[in-house]
């Protein structure tokens, strides 16, 4: 699968600067007093080859005879007309000449205005670090003249630069402190306009880093209020629009965004903007329309304008489309040309995300010709190359969907590996491709220090002779396995039809109705643990399985042990689910041991207040509410939980299940956590994801806890945490990471062990099926794994 159906293609971020207003400096203007100011209408009502005319006119008089002030005006103006005609050289000089002017008259605001736009000309010229440090002595400067605006501009303009060479984290922190500095200002005209403007760069960011949803809402909220606009902030909008819908399926919606788009570009006369919104008028036409022909001359035009105006990262993208359109076309020798030309501009640029797209271009051209060596030397570079972008990202919340559009590069490699039968390093890209910010947060929970990839031996040397580990692997039409033991390991793969795909989704939207009647046959479809897998030796009972994409969903507690067997895999084995093998190193902590009768060894939590008219969104988000049932047994659940235990049980019960007081430190203290209540999985935005606590009053709406808050739990003194709500171990299948469930949150927070459920489960019976856990884990002292596959039984 091609790059251009994973990015967000062709995104834009405001690089702008509003130009400073001239003052008048004397009792009287002067003749080119009058002609500046007139030039000045012009450029406020767009007609910039006008004013520039008169600008350019009145330069010699005041390099001249000065005085300073409208001298570097002047320039300062000439420079962001130049840079909107894509004229960047010219401007870069006009901005310093400016700044030049402004600082031997000693105005420090002038000064920073004007680096602000030589900064944004040398961003588009591709020269990033000199853009960074322009912009870093305008935003000192913004600072010392108490100039707020041109300091917010700055600080968007050097999100932008490190946007665009892959700096995410720090991105976001200049549109944060921008966001900071409006906040702490009272009301002025120029206020609400630089709020969307933050607003757009930063929901262009979290477009760039896969969170598709929030930059939806954040593009929405800016499309609502957009009377302060300009046109050429509309077109700007409506072509990140356009990309989001390309990414959420809608190409005519898209295609019709981008056409707006376009219309406005032209109008405004905005080069850089029309290059761009051609751009994707290709990609919908390559992807989407299958005009491939078509979308090959939109790429070279594309192409000629990016070079007139000396735009080389658009220079850039343009070849790596091109790439790509002819690689679909089956031309490869010209792909491989335009790909090797990205590559060179990616490096001479220092774009990460464009160096990766070559190299993992190039490898598919390679494999096509059948030089896998070529392929695979490639594809390991781009991994590369994404494993070192990601690590420059220090916010875990930004990290989630990272490797969400990069899967494929590590699809490719894994592919070639499992060909080659290299376990071991299979094993390795694997876990390098998955859950990685579980994998983060784990090492943040534990205060440890990164403890480096997890590889095969160490991980054969953690596990106990009676324990193999089941790391599966799952494209598109493939389910691969990878197994080891304590003294083996190997690699299996089958291969998954298109209708066994089908009969298997069919199977799990079905899921929990299934079970009934002839539900053996049924689950049938199920199988996909390839036939040559090892049989299992008598010596192993118990099974690691880390599942991979919609794995995550397969209860493979009722699986058979081996194809056409009768004997169901939780017959013979405990099982336990591990978002990423990296668990293995956490130490072993046993059972839930033997407490004092003084020490606390349960806190639970359940039984929630609810009122007869609540409810909660639903399925289809805010506004499909669906009525909240009272939980008559989760008060009879936990009491009969709390009997079972040999140590203190503290219970907070009906009106004391308070969201306060789990997360204000109770729920970190005892080895038993258990929640019994409502819980709902939020597909789309699956941060969003919540479990039901009773209103801190009985007047007061629903109270939730939600994913995310999980993860920023400290659970590290919980040996067990045990959800008892319905669809918790669901969530949205994010790739790369895998299912935003409530087990792993728990498990990031530092509990050692989670129970959640797969799909929806009544009141009663769970109640009794906790009862019977409890019990084998509490009175017969089994460990967890056990105790859950006997009650299962």
């Amino acid at each position: 699968m091609g790059v251009l159906t994973q990015v967000a293609a062709g995104i834009v971020l405001w690089c702008v600067s509003t130009p400073l207003t001239l003052g008048q400096t004397s009792a009287g203007k002067t003749a080119v007093e009058d002609r500046i100011a007139q030039a000045q209408a012009l450029q406020s009502k767009s007609r910039a080859d006008q004013a520039r005319k008169i600008y350019e006119s009145s330069l010699p008089t005041l390099r001249k005879n000065g005085p300073l002030p409208q001298l570097g005006h002047v320039l300062s103006a000439l420079s962001h007309i130049a840079d909107a005609d894509g004229e960047y050289e010219l401007a870069v000089r006009y901005g310093q000449e400016s700044a030049d002017a402004y600082r031997r008259a000693g105005d420090a605001k002038g000064e920073a205005h004007a680096l602000l736009n030589r900064g944004i000309a040398e961003m588009d010229l591709g020269s990033y670090k000199a853009a960074h440090e322009s912009l870093a002595t305008a935003l000192t400067l913004s600072r010392q003249a108490k100039d707020p605006e041109n300091e917010v501009q700055v600080l968007n303009n050097q999100g932008n630069t490190d946007y665009f060479q892959g700096h995410y984290f720090e991105a976001l922190r200049s549109y944060e402190q921008a966001r900071a500095t409006l906040k702490e200002l009272s009301d002025a005209p120029w206020i609400a306009y630089w709020r969307q403007v933050t607003d757009f760069n930063e929901a262009t960011l979290y477009q760039r880093l896969g969170r598709y949803e929030k930059a939806l809402e954040v593009y929405r909220r800016v499309q609502a209020s957009s009377s302060q606009l300009t046109a050429s902030n509309r077109a700007h909008l409506l072509g990140n629009l356009g990309a989001l819908y390309r990414r959420l399926g809608d190409a005519r919606k898209a295609l019709d965004a981008y056409r707006s788009a376009q219309k406005l570009y032209s109008e405004e006369h905005d080069v850089d903007g029309e290059i761009g919104v051609l751009k994707n008028i290709g990609i919908v036409y390559a992807l989407d329309l299958g005009e491939l022909s078509r979308a090959e001359q939109i790429f070279r035009d594309t192409l000629s304008l990016a070079e007139r105006t000396h735009n080389r990262r658009e220079e850039m993208q343009a070849h790596l489309y091109l790439a790509e359109t002819f690689l679909r076309e089956r031309s490869e020798p010209i792909a491989r040309s335009e790909f090797e030309r990205t590559l060179t501009l990616a490096h001479e640029l220092g774009t990460t995300e464009e160096q990766w797209k070559a190299h993992y271009g190039r490898g598919r051209v390679e494999g096509l010709a059948g030089n896998l060596p070529a392929a695979e030397s490639d594809y390991r570079q781009a991994v590369s190359i994404i494993d070192g972008s990601r690590s420059g990202l220090h916010l875990s919340a930004l990290r989630a969907e990272f490797l969400a559009d990069k899967r494929d590069a590590f699809d490719s490699l894994i592919s070639i590996l499992f060909a080659k039968r290299e376990v071991k390093e299979a094993f390795s890209f694997l876990e390098r491709s998955r859950a990685r910010t579980f994998q983060d947060r784990l090492t943040t929970s534990t205060n440890a220090a990164p403890a480096g990839p997890l590889g095969m031996d160490e991980t054969c040397s953690r596990l106990t002779p009676a324990t193999m580990l089941l790391e599966f692997w799952a494209p598109a039409d493939q389910v691969g396995l990878i197994w080891c033991t304590r003294d083996s390991f190997g690699m299996v793969v089958k291969t998954i039809s298109t209708g066994d795909r089908e009969a298997i989704q069919k199977v799990l939207r079905g899921v929990p109705d299934v079970f009934g009647g002839n539900w053996r046959d049924r689950l049938a479809a199920l199988d996909v643990i390839p036939a040559n897998l090892p049989a299992f030796s008598n010596d192993i009972r118990h099974l690691l399985i880390v599942p991979d994409a919609w794995l995550s969903f397969l209860p493979f507690d009722l699986l058979p042990i081996a194809p056409g067997s009768q004997t169901l895999l939780i017959e013979r084995f405990d099982i336990s689910y591990l978002p990423s093998a990296t668990l293995i190193r956490r130490p072993n902590a046993g059972g839930p041991g033997l407490r004092f009768p003084w020490e606390r060894e349960l806190v639970a939590f359940g039984d929630p207040r609810v009122a007869a008219d609540q409810g909660s969104p639903g399925e289809g988000g805010i506004g499909a509410e669906r009525t909240i049932l009272p939980l008559p047994s989760s008060a009879d659940e936990i009491h009969s939980i709390a009997a079972l235990t040999h140590g203190v049980s503290e219970l907070f019960l009906g009106p004391s299940d308070l969201k306060r007081v789990f997360v204000g430190g109770k729920a970190n203290s005892a080895p038993l956590l258990h929640v019994s209540t409502h819980g709902f999985a939020d597909a789309d935005n699956p941060e969003q994801s919540r479990m039901l606590f009773s209103p801190e009053h009985p007047d007061a709406g629903a109270d939730y806890i939600f994913l995310r808050e999980l993860y920023d739990l400290d659970l590290t003194s919980v040996q067990l945490a045990t959800i008892s709500a319905c669809d918790t171990e669901r969530g949205a299948i994010i790739r790369g990471e895998g299912a935003q469930a409530f087990s792993r949150a728990l498990l990031a927070a530092g509990a050692r062990s989670a129970v959640t459920t797969l799909w929806r489960v009544e009141d009663d019976p769970t109640a009794q099926f906790m009862k019977l856990f409890y019990f084998f884990a509490l009175v017969k002292r089994e460990p967890e794994a056990e105790a859950l596959r006997l009650a299962k039984l």
